[in-house]
């Protein structure tokens, strides 16, 4: 009997460990080390494109937007409460610019049923892509849900954001 508890702790460290250097290694060059951003200096890399299904039907990529208009990027999950409290207001910003800036909320692999049900009781307006395979989270090295990542005209990361959006935000991608 303790040898099979000192081999379930053993194995529950050994996880820990792997789990650790495993965030440790991966954040490293991910998008999300991107240093913040000002209007007076913005540090780009290219944005690595996507091709996803839209809620709804038909698809949508990052690459149409390219030479067209700068892009937000919300990787979010129904079940996320900041992600619940966030995208209202993302919302709110859309309709705001959305003759000048897309945003495409990008859900992390959700059934597209609950998806559709919590897009519609809360009049969610922009479009809605679904990363059924982690393929954009993937790319773009998101860890996490309610992350924001700005894309230029030029199709560019320009800020990544942790956590909730902001006007500012939206007015950066504007050069305001």
């Amino acid at each position: 009997m303790s040898k099979t508890v000192i081999g379930i702790v053993i194995l529950l460290l050994a996880v820990a460990g792997l789990g650790v250097y495993a965030v440790a290694t991966s954040a490293r060059g991910s998008v999300h080390e991107q240093p913040a951003a000002s209007n007076s200096s913005i540090n780009t890399q290219p944005a690595p494109d996507f091709s996803l299904d839209k809620l709804g039907g038909g698809t949508v990529t990052l690459a149409e937007y390219k030479g067209r208009k700068p892009v937000v990027l919300d990787f979010w999950a129904t079940w996320c409460p900041n992600c619940q409290r966030d995208m209202p207001h993302l919302n709110a910003f859309y309709e705001k610019y959305k003759d000048k800036i897309e945003v495409i909320g990008i859900d992390l692999q959700e059934d597209p049923s609950i998806v559709q049900k919590f897009i519609s009781d809360r009049n969610i307006t922009f479009p809605i892509a679904l990363d059924a395979q982690g393929v954009a989270t993937q790319a773009f090295g998101v860890r996490y849900t309610n992350f924001h990542v700005l894309v230029d005209a030029n199709g560019n990361v320009v800020k990544a954001i942790p956590g909730d959006i902001q006007e500012s935000d939206f007015k950066l991608l504007l050069g305001s």
